[in-house]
């Protein structure tokens, strides 16, 4: 399906004459992101971190918490971190156990449960464990704010728990020691509400850091060095990189680039990347998908495991291990994609079978929007129960969508692009399908479900230069609602294509002033063009290191024939 192409409202003249020393482009940019003022342009071109990061303390139940922990410490109580399977949840739980341990938390474990078992969240198996272990005091990372029952359980056992989550509020909450969460309706002073689960956990070892009784004499020192796995989290999370987390992402960038992590560093070598070079992109499309490999074809702790390494060959030894599953999570996620049968009439995809692996549903989900434009619905048999992913495409609120079929729902969750449900048993499944279809069917309409591709400014040639670049690098880290911009060029003669890379599936573009242009996976796309046309090319300006030597490299995103006609008239 062709996408729509949407250009950003060109700013004003007077906007322009507002800032005369910005360059046009970036000032376009900017107004995109929404920041039209000089503060909110300094915050986000210059952040600071002494100044951009907020006082954990203005979290609501923050002083209860830690006031908690050290009680546990001064009484020599049993702790219990508890996490989650996904990146945030491992690095999250990575913070809190390497800070407890130095404070003086003598009696800690961490508690990961299994993807595929427990699900996500406190489980009731998992509390009566620790219940026979005799534990103190649970914290959560990443999870917490929906276990309402679980909690009871704890606390009917004596068991305090401290929650620490960044997920949407509940329609009531747990009844727990203290509950340690931007999102809530009730967090009126916190200045942010978007922090991912490491950026929560990592507040919390922030307010027990400025506490009185901590003991550390480096307490600065600890708090910078665990900015390596906030950024790991905080951007594999997919949470906006802006605010509060554009601070600990920037910030944590330089940290991961010169890590003292043996597992990270034995991750960064294993995956052919470099100290001192990586980028939001590396973290989000490289080594995140690495951790969470632990979580979706064996078991986390896999992850935990290489965090917490205390030599380099354990570290490496997890690192390649890591690669393996995520060579198998690869392999499995593309069978899977490979064997759904799908009915182009249909408006959304619902695809269900007894044995494909829980792991990788959301995954397979995001390959079917990709390749059919359509939102995608992937269920598999869990027991007496059918358990389900969901992925939209960027015009459709699936989650707004399913939660009107809320009669079909054991648990249902998620956000306006993804979903996780449960659907009360296996015999309800075709009604839901049915009743899913024909709603999609009266509901969606192509404009709605055709892939969109946001461009951010259109450009000349002569724009094209390494003082642009140079700009363009203030505006990283890249990720979610700062995206890496999408500039169009209009009117460009095609002078030469060469097909490159193994399989002949790439494509490089000469264009007209010398210029070149990299079109990943084109093939069927480039059939299509020949030399001598005018073309619009909507690009990512980048930069190719090759053999010690670097160039400025325009990746295409997508491309047209010019409704243009030249000065020939052609």
């Amino acid at each position: 399906m062709q996408k729509i192409w949407e250009v950003s409202s060109l700013i004003s003249k007077d906007f322009q004459n507002k800032f005369p020393e910005i360059n046009p482009i970036i000032l376009q940019l900017l107004a995109n992101r929404g920041l039209k003022n000089q503060k909110k342009i300094d915050e986000f071109l210059q952040p600071d971190y002494s100044q951009d990061i907020h006082d954990p303390f203005l979290l609501k139940d923050m002083g209860k918490a830690v006031r908690r922990i050290y009680q546990a410490i001064k009484n020599n109580e049993k702790v219990v971190i508890y996490g989650d399977y996904d990146t945030d949840g491992v690095t999250s739980s990575t913070i809190l156990f390497e800070v407890f341990k130095k404070i003086g938390v003598k009696n800690l474990q961490v508690y990961i449960p299994d993807r595929q078992k427990d699900g996500y969240g406190l489980n009731k198996k998992a509390i009566k464990d620790f219940i026979k272990q005799k534990i103190n005091l649970i914290v959560t990372c990443d999870c917490g704010v929906s276990n309402l029952e679980e909690i009871d359980l704890a606390n009917k056992s004596n068991i305090d728990v401290i929650v620490t989550d960044h997920h949407r509020e509940p329609p009531k909450l747990p009844d727990s020691l203290a509950i340690i969460n931007p999102q809530l309706s009730r967090e009126k002073k916190y200045p942010f509400k978007f922090l991912a689960g490491a950026g929560v956990a990592f507040k919390l070892i922030q307010g027990l850091l400025k506490d009185k009784d901590c003991p550390l004499s480096d307490r600065e020192a600890t708090e910078k060095w665990l900015l390596d796995l906030v950024a790991l989290g905080t951007i594999a999370d997919f949470v906006p990189l802006l605010g509060e987390n554009r601070v600990l992402s920037k910030y944590g960038l330089v940290v991961l680039n010169k890590t003292r992590n043996l597992g990270l560093k034995s991750l960064i070598k294993h995956s052919s990347l470099e100290m001192g070079s990586l980028n939001a992109g590396h973290v989000g499309f490289q080594l995140s998908p690495r951790i969470n490999a632990a979580g979706r074809i064996n078991h986390a702790t896999d992850a935990l495991g290489l965090f917490l390494s205390v030599s380099q060959d354990e570290a490496d030894e997890h690192a390649q291990h890591l690669n393996l599953l995520n060579n198998q999570r690869q392999k499995i996620t593309e069978k899977v994609f490979k064997s759904i049968k799908v009915n182009e009439k249909d408006k959304i995809i619902v695809a269900l079978k007894e044995d494909w692996p829980g792991g990788v549903l959301g995954l397979v989900a995001n390959k079917l929007v990709d390749a059919f434009s359509r939102p995608a619905l992937v269920l598999r048999k869990e027991g007496e129960n059918l358990t389900g992913s969901g992925r939209s495409t960027e015009g459709f609120d699936l989650f707004s969508f399913l939660k009107k079929e809320n009669k079909y729902f054991k648990a249902f969750g998620g956000h306006r692009g993804a979903v996780g449900f449960t659907l009360k048993g296996i015999s309800c499944f075709d009604d839901f399908k049915q009743e899913i279809l024909e709603r999609a069917e009266q509901i969606l309409d192509s404009d709605m479900i055709a892939p969109k591709l946001s461009i951010d400014a259109e450009i000349n040639l002569d724009d094209i230069n390494w003082n642009l670049y140079e700009e363009l690098i203030k505006f990283e880290p890249f990720g979610c609602e700062n995206p890496q911009p999408n500039f169009l060029l209009k009117n460009i003669l095609l002078e030469k294509i060469q097909s490159v890379g193994k399989n002949n599936q790439h494509y490089r573009l000469f264009i007209e002033g010398g210029h070149k242009m990299i079109y990943f996976n084109s093939m069927p796309t480039m059939t299509n063009f020949n030399p001598g046309q005018r073309i619009d090319i909507v690009f990512k300006l980048d930069v190719n290191q090759w053999n010690g030597t670097q160039e400025l490299q325009m990746k295409v995103m997508d491309l047209k024939r010019s409704k243009i006609k030249n000065q020939n008239g052609k």
